[in-house]
């Protein structure tokens, strides 16, 4: 028997979980609330899955000594002490680009809700820092509303890189701050020649042109919080949007009435998103197992051909989403773009739902816990007339993932 030991917020684990049993595998699922499992959970376990808020350190695996396997549903890795599992020789996976697309999303429906509050698009160019899966899906949205977009990323120029979907990529930081939205796509990484830490802080935030959107879906420490607070004291005319802080699970409660939208590190958390980084998870667990010393010892080693099909399982869960139609006989103006992407999700709801709780580590957590998994862009279905077979269009509608006829 192989001792699993969950976060509680993966969906559709267990029924994943359920019909490996029932196919033949000695798999025993146990699941945990909140951000860290107990000591006698840990003792238990063999395969740890998790998320983000989960901070997996020697002192942990220290208290998990039977664990052989770790597996984060997430992109970022720097909750994991990577080297300490490498060190036990502790397999370790992540799931990068698994949330991308909500990502993507939440940044679209932040900038339809700041441009529809003032009634004006953004005038000028949009900066993305960070060129990867979360980036270029925040791109793409944002392109499709009609923004001219530009990458940071000195990594990949470094490696040659010079676009994204014939999109610039690089390394002029100036470049960045002159821009008239920025949004933070990066893993939190604290030394090296391509250190984000801090990576806007005091002397940059303070460059930033008059009524810039500032939008953080990555980590909280990319931006520093205390830089945040001197522009606001300075009254700076900023647009910033935070949906993670650099000392979660507090949050800066004084920057929240400056703040133009706050969440509670939410941007990834669709249901599609959440699913597909349950079943990527297992995925690579079931495809890890059958070479392994842990399956051979516990009598659960199974071919990959004789495993159930989970993605077949996966497409009778109950997702409960249904297609948003618009019909429009007339190309849409930005506007109706933005009145599009807010109905299928609106982030100012979840605005508000973090300021009516009190500023509190467990508001914050419980909210996160208790979240209504989103839809996600691509139910949106426009159908209208001749302006729709135009290749610009086509375009711009697949990079916001609506669908189309």
């Amino acid at each position: 028997m192989i001792n699993l030991l969950a976060d509680a917020s993966m969906p559709a684990l267990a029924q994943l979980v359920r019909a490996c049993q029932q196919a033949g595998m000695a798999l025993q699922l146990e699941t945990f609330s909140g951000r860290q499992p107990d000591a006698f959970q840990l003792a238990r376990a063999q395969v740890l899955l998790i998320r983000s808020i989960t901070q997996v350190t020697k002192e942990l695996l220290d208290q998990a000594p039977h664990v052989c396997w770790i597996g984060t549903a997430t992109i970022g890795t720097e909750h994991v002490d990577a080297s300490a599992c490498q060190a036990r020789g502790i397999k370790f996976v992540s799931t990068p680009g698994v949330n991308a697309q909500a990502v993507g999303d939440y940044v679209a429906s932040a900038v339809a809700a700041l441009t529809l509050a003032q009634d004006a698009a953004l005038t000028g160019p949009v900066a993305i820092i960070g060129g990867g899966h979360t980036g270029q899906a925040a791109g793409a949205r944002l392109q499709g509303l009609g923004y001219q977009v530009h990458y940071y990323d000195p990594p990949l120029v470094a490696q040659g890189i010079s676009q994204r979907d014939g999109m610039p990529i690089h390394a002029n930081w100036q470049q960045v701050l002159a821009s008239a939205a920025i949004s933070c796509h990066v893993p939190l990484t604290r030394s090296g020649p391509f250190a984000t830490y801090h990576l806007l802080d005091d002397a940059s935030i303070a460059q930033l042109p008059a009524n810039c959107v500032l939008i953080n879906a990555s980590r909280g420490p990319v931006v520093a919080e205390s830089a945040l607070r001197a522009a606001a004291n300075r009254q700076q005319p900023l647009r910033v949007v935070l949906d993670v802080w650099e000392h979660e699970p507090q949050i800066a409660t004084d920057l929240l009435p400056w703040l133009s939208l706050a969440t509670m590190h939410i941007a990834g958390h669709s249901m599609a998103g959440k699913v597909a980084g349950t079943l990527q998870l297992l995925q690579q667990l079931l495809s890890w197992l059958p070479s392994s010393e842990l399956a051979q010892a516990s009598g659960t080693a199974m071919p990959v051909h004789e495993l159930p099909d989970l993605i077949d399982l996966l497409q009778a869960w109950p997702t409960s989403v249904q297609p948003q139609l618009w019909q429009a006989n007339e190309a849409p103006d930005w506007r109706t773009l933005a009145s599009w992407v807010l109905a299928i999700y609106d982030i100012r709801q979840d605005d508000l739902a973090l300021r009516q709780q009190p500023a509190k580590p467990a508001a914050f957590d419980q909210l996160r816990r208790g979240y209504a998994h989103r839809p996600e862009l691509s139910v949106g279905q426009v159908q209208g007339g001749s302006w729709l077979a135009t290749e610009e269009w086509r375009k711009r509608l697949k990079q916001l993932t609506f669908q189309f006829k």
